[in-house]
């Protein structure tokens, strides 16, 4: 029952032609300060790490190959691949989980990013970031995307968590990544984390 979106001009209408994105990692410069006073349209946020958490916990775009079912409403699904959103979707389905929601695939839809081969696996993160860029906002603000280099861990509170990419990730081909998208970018970048920066 969930409608798929099959361009990027597709998803831009259906955000509402935002200007102003606010694109949230789940590190702890997700909930910096300055976060706040961030002016956006709209809310772009990975996983669902955050719905713990009391801040900017109502995304209009999630980005994620978790098992986890969405909350409700459901924000609009990103999947990485076609294999992530089969899985994902039938896991939802199995367990009977109604939404009313839309997804896209972003190696589905066309960027520069989808064209190269990568070593590793891009995260949700860097896809966020990619696909931000590809709806052409006036301007993107970036925060908890903190390469697993904060000094206060993984997430914002405490966690017991490794504060470390999984295997199928790597710091230098996220950088090479998200590099490659900002660099396709003509608008204006704030950048909140001090280990993106």
């Amino acid at each position: 029952g969930m409608r798929y979106i099959a361009s990027w001009a597709d998803l831009r209408q259906r955000l509402g032609e935002p200007r102003n994105i606010l694109c949230l990692g789940n590190g702890p410069s997700s909930e910096g300060a300055d976060i706040d006073d961030a002016a956006f349209d709209c809310v772009f946020r990975v996983n669902w790490v955050w719905r713990e958490r009391a801040r900017h916990a109502s995304p209009d775009l999630v980005f994620t190959a978790d098992l986890d079912p969405p909350p409700q409403p459901s924000p609009i699904i990103c999947f990485p691949t076609r294999e992530d959103a089969n899985r994902v979707l039938a896991s939802y389905a199995c367990r009977r989980t109604s939404l009313r929601t839309e997804y896209l695939v972003f190696s589905e839809l066309p960027s520069a990013a989808v064209d190269r081969t990568w070593s590793y696996r891009p995260t949700n993160g860097a896809l966020m970031l990619a696909a931000a860029v590809q709806l052409q906002p006036n301007r993107l603000v970036i925060a908890g995307i903190d390469l697993y280099l904060h000094p206060d861990g993984k997430y914002p509170g405490s966690t017991n968590e490794a504060n470390n990419y999984d295997p199928i990730h790597d710091r230098d081909t996220d950088l090479t990544f998200i590099r490659a998208s900002l660099d396709q970018f003509g608008g204006e970048v704030d950048i909140q984390s001090m280990q993106l920066r």
